[in-house]
């Protein structure tokens, strides 16, 4: 119990540096010319409204916004053209108690692209945070390689991941085991963790330079999920 506070705690925190980060970089390098996109004009800009959809978030707030998987595809969609991403598709979309996952697929390649939030009690759509933001060496907030890359070599494996997650959750104890596919993204590996009974709980990432495992846990009770391809 002790390790799962710390977890939560060190995660939360990883979370706000990270934002305020985000945020920082947006308002000091876009001082004078307006809050438009932002990056390293490599990969993928995050939009600037994106900072105040991440901080809703974080919102404690009961409420929440009846949503259909329809809807959160809509709003998907929706997304990817206003942010002019063409050539990905949705993989999955899985519901939580506190928001929905949406997991983008590149067409012509077949890897990860990048991870959608939507907030529950808004209705925001926004990069997910973590890994997503902070590893993505193509779509996250510091890219690293060009739109136009399309594959990445990493130290770690898919198998090599795979085994880094089961040992994490062996070693924090949250009852949960390592779920059968393991999902390639640009600099990391996103993976669904399991009950003991074989039901979806939740999910964690690995790093695929470094081993590093960040656990997912800002997305509450897992209640359903729909695959598109």
């Amino acid at each position: 119990m002790k390790n799962l506070k710390k977890i939560l705690i060190s995660s939360v925190v990883l979370i706000i540096v990270g934002t305020l980060g985000l945020f920082l970089t947006l308002f000091i390098g876009n001082l004078g010319t307006g809050l438009t996109n932002f990056g390293t004009g490599r990969g993928y800009k995050f939009c600037s409204e994106d900072i105040g959809h991440m901080s809703r978030g974080f919102s404690l707030s009961d409420k929440t916004i009846d949503l259909s998987f329809e809807d959160v595809e809509g709003l998907t969609n929706e997304y990817l053209e206003r942010n002019n991403l063409s050539g990905l598709e949705i993989a999955e979309i899985m519901e939580f108690s506190k928001n929905f996952y949406i997991e983008l697929y590149e067409i012509e390649t077949g890897i990860g692209a990048m991870e959608l939030l939507v907030d529950k009690s808004s209705g925001a759509i926004f990069p997910e945070y973590g890994p997503n933001m902070m590893w993505n060496l193509k779509y996250g907030m510091h890219p690293q390689i060009p739109l136009s890359q399309n594959d990445i070599n990493m130290d770690i494996s898919e198998d090599e991941a795979f085994e880094l997650a089961k040992r994490y959750l062996a070693k924090t104890n949250i009852n949960e085991i390592v779920g059968y596919e393991v999902e390639k993204f640009y600099g990391y590996y996103t993976i669904h963790t399991l009950t003991e009974n074989e039901d979806i709980a939740g999910m964690l990432s690995v790093n695929g330079f470094n081993g590093e495992v960040w656990y997912h846990n800002w997305h509450g009770i897992f209640i359903d999920m729909t695959e598109e391809h």
